[in-house]
This record gives structure tokens, sequence and C-alpha cells, in this order.
């Protein structure tokens, strides 16, 4: 059961590795998009705003060609910002993650069964120590009460052979 157990948490480490590589990767394009969008917004609206505030001195004054060339940078910055925000993981990530669930419900039954089997060990050397208390009082009808923990020793054997 330990080899299991070993496994399974192999499995459940490899698959968070294989998410995190991924989640990584995503921000990692994110990062670069977002740069590249700062770059090109930077470069094309210093010609653009040179270009339109000379267009609107024409017909705005000074102040208002510059308010609204302002407006405009940005709503595209920020245009250009949700679109860098919507990637998404993509189908790698659903296997990944169904298979980091399926890891973790397995865990969580071994982990149950070794609780339980803890719990009936507890339970036997309880009965146990009563048993030899009551041998060392010379009280020998006691002596059913250590059945239960040869019979438990038994079966604990017999599973871990299976």
């Amino acid at each position: 059961m330990n080899k299991d157990v070993t496994n399974k948490i192999n499995l459940l480490i490899r698959s968070e590795k294989a998410l995190l590589k991924l989640e990584m990767r995503r921000k990692g394009r994110q990062v670069v998009m977002v740069s590249v969008a700062v770059l090109a917004i930077l470069a094309a609206l210093v010609m653009l705003n040179i270009a339109a505030y000379f267009y609107l001195l024409e017909s705005q004054s000074p102040f208002h060609a510059a308010l609204i060339l302002s407006g405009s940078d940005l709503v595209l910055a920020i245009l250009l910002l949700v679109v860098a925000s919507r990637q998404e993981l993509g189908s790698e990530a659903d296997t990944v993650n169904e298979i980091r669930n399926y890891a973790l419900e397995e865990l969580s039954g071994d982990f149950d069964e070794i609780r339980q089997e803890a719990l009936e060990i507890k339970n036997g050397f309880s009965r146990v120590s009563s048993g030899i208390s009551s041998v060392l009082n010379r009280d020998f009808t006691a002596l059913k009460s250590i059945l239960p923990i040869v019979e438990m020793i038994f079966e604990s054997r017999k599973r871990h052979k299976e």
C-alpha cells in the first residue's frame, strides 16, 4: 500500500508541476503581448498625437486638442489590455486538472484507510492493555480480551500480503 500511496503522491506532484508550467507559459505570453502592445502604442501614439494635434489646432483650442488626443489614447490602451487579459490555458489544463483531481481522490481514500487501521490498532492495544492489567491482577477471565488484537494482527498481515 505504501508504494501505491507514493505513486499517487508522485502523480499529484507531476500534475501540479505541469499546471504550473502551463500557467507560467500563459503568463509569459501575456507579459510579452502587453509589453509589445505598450511599445507599439507609445510609438504610434507619439506620431499620431503629433499629427492629430496639428490637425485639431485648426478647429480647436490647444487645450481641447490635447484633451481629445489623451482621451483617445486612453481608450486604445484599455482596449489592448482587455484583449491581452483574455488568454486562457486551453484543453491541456483541463486534462491535467482531471489527473490532479483523480490523484487527490485516491490519496484521500488511502488516507482514510490508514486512519481506520490506526484506530483499530489503538483500540486493540487498549483492549490488550486492559487484558494484561486484569491478568496481572489475577483475573484470568480477561485473557479473552486479548483475542481481538491477535485477530487484528492476522487480518493486517493478510491484507499486506494481498
